[in-house]
Formats: C-alpha cells, structure tokens, sequence
C-alpha cells in the first residue's frame, strides 16, 4: 500500500471520527440531554459544557439574537459540519486519488477543507472568548479537521492542473455529490428524531409521576408546595394581561401560553369549565408571552400581534379573534384583524413590528426560562408552578381553593 494512499485513508478515518462527534452533537442539540454513551464523558459528568455551546447563541448559524435567551432559530452548526465531513469522508474513502486528468480536483478539495479550517479556527476562538464554555465533541472534530487539512496539503497537486477526462469519472464525483445531499437529509432527520425522543422520554417520566401522585392528593398538594417561588411579585407587572376577579382576596394564576399551542388552548378550556368554577370566580389570570417558535413557524407573530393589541387595551379581544384561528394564522391580515376588534390598524401594524413589543415579549420569555419553563402552557399559581400533572387534578385545585375559602370565613367573608 503507498504512503498516498494510507494518508488518504488517515484523512477518510479522520472524516469519520469528526462525523460521529457532528452526530452527538446534533443529538444534544435536539434532544437536550441525551444519552451520548460511550462520549459521555468528553462532555463531563454533567455535559453542561457541551450543551451550553451547541444550544446557544453561536450553535446555529446565522448566530442567534444576543439579547434573546432562546430557543434559536437557525441551521444548527453541528449538522453543517455533519454534511462537511460526510463529504470528506465520501472523497477520501470513495474517489481515491484523481489522476493527472482531474488534479485539479484535489486542489479544490484543498480550498475547501481550508475554509473549513477557518471555520475551525473562529469557533475554537469564539468557544475561548465570547462564549465561555468549550465542548469537547467539537473541539475533537475540529482537530481532525486540522489533521485533515495537513495532509490534503501534503498530498495537494504541484504545478500546473487544468481539467480533463480522467478518474474519478463524472458518475463516481456525482455519487459523492448525492452523499453529501443525503447528509443534510440525515442531519435533518436526526434533529426530528431527537426531538420526538426527548418529547416521549418526558411524557414517559410525567406518566410514571402521575402514576405515583394520583394516589393521592395530599402529596400533590405536599409537591406543590416544596416548589417554592418562582419569581417575584414585581415580576407581575401592573399592565400585564389580566382577567376573572383582579381586585381584593384573590390566588393568582400565571400562564405562560402561546397563542399556536394546542396544549394551550386545551387548558384554557378545562380552566374555564373546571377550575374557575372552583374557585367561585376568586381567581385572577395573568397572560405571559412564551412563544414556543421551534415548533410553532407563526407563534411569534402571534405574539406581536397580541400585545400591540394590548397597547390598545383590546388584547383579550384579540387572544379570542386569534384563538378561533390558532391553526391558521400564516393566512391572518393583521390590519383586517386590528379593525374586526375595534383597534386602530395603522397603529396596531407599526406595533406589531417595533422594538417595544419584541423586547416586551423577550422579556416574558427570559423570566418564563428563570421559573423553569420549558414547553407551554407554564403554570404558576401564586407564583409556584402547577406542573402538567397537577393542573390535571381537580383536587389539587379544590384543595387550593379551599385553602382560599377559610381565608374567606375567617373574616366573615362569603365565600
């Protein structure tokens, strides 16, 4: 065997190994927290180090808004590197070394493979300098995508290269082509894949608590209340979406919802027919923006549309118009929207789109994320969070509005 072609068959392994680190990383970033078995350990005990770098600012391209705290919307970096090196891998273990006819091949694969470097070099900077965490996984692929570069250049062609018939032949470089096209589709489908695992690994660990807690109340009630506060009373601002009884003794309930979310919408429902009823109407609701936007392609402009509605004092007038429309608000025109409840719609569509209602929203969303939400509705009653689980039991909420109606009787209050 030549010294050429052991290098290219180093540089191919090389391609493979930095592949494998792209396919743990595209795991994280959709799963989260997934088990990455035998590469656990690169990432450390805790793996926050790994998940800080591919779930932030700088782990989808373009980079994510800095002012925002995600979710970020974007090509995630890791499945650019996965088709990356799934080309490489392709043209080092696949085509061999071009003839004299098609040197001028392996020079492009050498520019190539050097804007990848490149690439390397600023994300290696940007990991040390802006983000503050560094990922083992992607330091690894990175240094075989040095390695990788070392010897292309090693093996680059020297002088003068034009094109010309030769090998690899135009059938075999499309095929490499293909491959590279089928890397994306994989990528993709591994982002899908990971995301439908981590929803079914949450709804499996809820069953298992529901399972425990509703066999009895009690502990339900005991969990709630070992939850602690989430936020603070000055979190709930005095302008902020409010229904049901807002003055006087009264629980509160935030909710953190998304105008697009099923889930949402079916809560609203079973809080209309079966909590509120509970509570003799002594329960004030307070609206948080929480956008869900990896899922849900209109929720943002959901959002924005309700809260220029809001600068208008016609937000739950505009949550019932756009309730009714929830699976089809690609088709809404905002301006007929903001005239059908009364607002004015040249205002109502500058508002939609200026600075203060994003930053109104970010701000939702960033404390949303400091209580601990992760999907929407996010509950919180008195500022606790009502888990998934509990908000399905009524006698976690009759014990709740119980607790309200001593408060009532003890100072001769009806009830």
């Amino acid at each position: 065997m030549s010294n050429t072609l052991k290098l290219r068959w180093v540089a191919g392994a090389l391609s493979l190994v930095a592949l494998w680190m792209c396919s743990s990383l595209l795991s994280l970033h959709a799963g989260k927290q997934p088990d990455l078995g035998l590469l656990s350990g690169v990432c450390g005990e805790s793996g926050d180090g790994c998940a800080s770098v591919v779930n932030g600012q700088w782990g989808v391209f373009p980079p994510g808004d800095g002012d925002s705290e995600g979710p970020y919307e974007g090509i995630p970096v890791a499945a650019i590197g996965f088709v990356y090196y799934a080309l490489l891998a392709a043209w080092y273990l696949l085509l061999g070394a071009p003839d004299t006819g098609r040197a001028v091949l392996s020079r492009w694969m050498l520019w190539f493979n050097g804007l990848g470097v490149l690439g390397s070099v600023i994300y290696i900077f940007l990991m040390l300098q802006v983000i503050g965490d560094t990922c083992g996984l992607c330091l690894i692929s990175h240094v075989c995508n040095v390695g990788i570069f070392a010897i292309a250049f090693f093996l680059r062609p020297v002088g003068d290269v034009s094109w010309a018939r030769g090998e690899p032949s135009l059938r075999l470089l499309l095929a490499v082509g293909v491959i590279a096209i089928l890397g994306g589709w994989i990528a993709q489908l591994q982002i899908s894949e990971g995301k439908a695992a981590a929803r079914f690994e949450a709804i499996q660990d809820q069953t298992e608590e529901l399972k425990k807690l509703a066999q009895d109340v009690e502990k339900v009630e005991s969990a709630y209340r070992a939850g602690g506060y989430k936020f603070g009373k000055d979190d709930v601002r005095k302008d902020d979406p409010k229904k049901g009884k807002t003055k006087g003794s009264r629980y509160q309930l935030v909710i953190f919802s998304d105008i697009q979310c099923s889930n949402c919408a079916r809560f609203e429902e079973y809080l209309d027919e079966i909590i509120m009823p509970i509570f003799k109407g002594h329960l004030e609701i307070v609206w948080k923006h929480y956008p869900n936007t990896s899922e849900h392609k209109y929720a943002l402009a959901g959002a924005s549309a309700l809260e220029a509605a809001r600068l208008q004092g016609k937000f739950w007038e505009m949550r019932e118009y756009l309730f009714e429309r929830r699976s089809l608000l690609g088709s809404v025109k905002w301006a007929e929207a903001a005239q059908s409840i009364g607002a004015e719609p040249g205002k109502f569509t500058r508002d939609m789109s200026s600075p203060g209602v994003r930053n109104r929203i970010n701000e939702d969303v960033a404390l949303g994320r400091k209580a601990g939400v992760r999907g929407t509705p996010g509950v919180f009653l008195n500022r606790r969070v009502v888990s998934r689980l509990m908000r399905k039991s009524p006698g976690f909420w009759e014990i709740q509005a119980d607790s309200l109606r001593r408060i009532f009787e003890e100072n001769n209050r009806d009830w």
